[in-house]
């Protein structure tokens, strides 16, 4: 939930919005987890569990899927 007080990039809201950027620009159908979260933490400097939290929004809204191999698909694209 946003507030004043809150740091919009600590959002999930904003967090899925640069998940979902990053797996638009990768190359691949479904990236690894752990791989995604480096490539967040790049852009962002999050901890694992405020990544973890933006996933589960975006399962939750069905935006991002996980598949039989344990990776995350763009459900959107």
């Amino acid at each position: 939930m946003i507030t004043i007080d809150s740091d919009p990039i600590l959002n999930p809201v904003y967090i899925g919005a640069t998940i979902l950027h990053e797996l638009a620009l990768s190359a691949f159908i479904d990236i690894n987890i752990e791989n995604l979260y480096e490539k967040i933490k790049l852009k962002l400097d999050i901890s694992y569990e405020v990544f973890a939290y933006a996933l589960d929004w975006l399962y939750i809204i069905g935006a991002i899927n996980l598949n039989s191999n344990g990776c995350i698909e763009n459900a959107i694209a």
